[in-house]
């Protein structure tokens, strides 16, 4: 089951204050079944098919997290020591949109201190490898 539509909503309305704070807006592409919470192309969060939001956390910002019994994103249930650096909002952050925002300029802030990656390098067209081959048969 996708990301409800209405919950999908409620989360993008309760950020929207972010697309002020940190220039362009968040967005929420499709990621692995569920929405990746994205601002100037970076990662700071996801929601899952359960509806539930996680936000970013890096070595700065984790601590907080853990603080606040959060809970880690661990996907691989037969894997649990293995999970990637995202954590619930603390218990009551999702009613109250202050609080939540906090929360949420964290895992921003920890997406914008990530290196950004390298873009991918384009590929040769098979034209172009096939003329390269058959430069070496000719040499």
């Amino acid at each position: 089951m996708p990301v409800s539509p209405d919950f999908l909503d409620y989360i993008l309305d309760l950020l929207a204050p972010l697309s002020n704070e940190y220039g362009g807006s968040v967005e929420a592409p499709r990621l692995f079944g569920g929405r990746g919470l994205t601002l100037h192309g970076r990662n700071f969060g996801l929601i899952t098919r359960d509806d539930t939001l996680y936000l970013k956390a890096d070595a700065i910002s984790q601590p907080q997290f853990e603080a606040a019994g959060c809970i880690r994103f661990a996907p691989w249930a037969d894997k649990p020591h293995r999970s990637l650096g995202y954590y619930t909002p603390p218990e009551g952050a999702m009613d109250d949109p202050d609080e939540l925002l906090r929360w949420a300029r964290l895992a921003v802030d920890a997406a914008l201190r990530a290196p950004a990656k390298a873009p991918k390098k384009a590929k040769a067209p098979a034209a172009a490898k096939r003329k390269n081959l058959a430069d070496m048969l000719l040499e």
